[in-house]
């Protein structure tokens, strides 16, 4: 599957180095181009391709993963996404690091809004960023992955992800139940659950 990171940060490599382990391509974007990744891209391999904004509509699943304040200037500079799966790891973090106030809304509600042509699913922001680089399979247990999202079939799709990546995916409903719960100062945000079988 050709897959891409919006706003190659920590968290993005994390996400990428998991898409290459399952065998992704990955194109792999930041505000400051291609060439800005070229030397990240040769450690993680060739599966790891640097490519403008412009290219991650040739990509089936993306994952947002920029800061929550530039949210609004990036879904002007993207391309038309149109029935695209946005994976929404984002939370509503301030610059000064305070939560914005959405007035009870979930905060991927707020995303869609953004980027209304997509379909979009919450997943792995309520994980800080050392658990999702870490390894999902502890002993005979798996980490618990929570997703949310409007559409069932983008959600199969993107649980069959985290599944390869390691994780075990946990369907919490749609975009204003599910991903209230999971964003930040959600019930589920920063848990690090592992399912064990009985």
């Amino acid at each position: 599957m050709r897959t891409a990171i919006i706003g190659f940060g920590k968290l993005g490599e994390a996400i990428t180095r998991k898409l290459i382990r399952a065998g992704h391509t990955v194109l792999l974007t930041n505000s400051r181009g291609p060439a800005s990744l070229q030397q990240k891209a040769i450690q993680l391999g060739e599966l790891a391709v640097p490519a403008e904004l412009a290219d991650v509509a040739e990509a089936e699943v993306l994952f947002l993963t920029v800061p929550w304040s530039t949210i609004p200037a990036v879904s002007k500079s993207l391309p038309e996404l149109s029935g695209k799966i946005l994976v929404d790891v984002t939370n509503q973090f301030l610059p000064d690091m305070r939560l914005d106030d959405l007035k009870g809304k979930a905060s991927s509600r707020i995303v869609q809004a953004h980027f209304p042509d997509v379909s979009l699913v919450k997943a792995l922001n309520h994980y800080f960023e050392k658990w999702v680089d870490a390894e999902p399979v502890v002993g005979l247990g798996h980490r618990l992955a929570f997703i949310a999202g409007d559409d069932e079939q983008s959600k199969s799709v993107v649980a069959g992800l985290l599944s390869e990546f390691g994780f075990q995916p946990l369907d919490m409903g749609d975009i204003d139940t599910g991903s209230l719960a999971q964003q930040a100062g959600g019930p589920l945000a920063g848990l690090n659950v592992v399912s064990y079988p009985a």
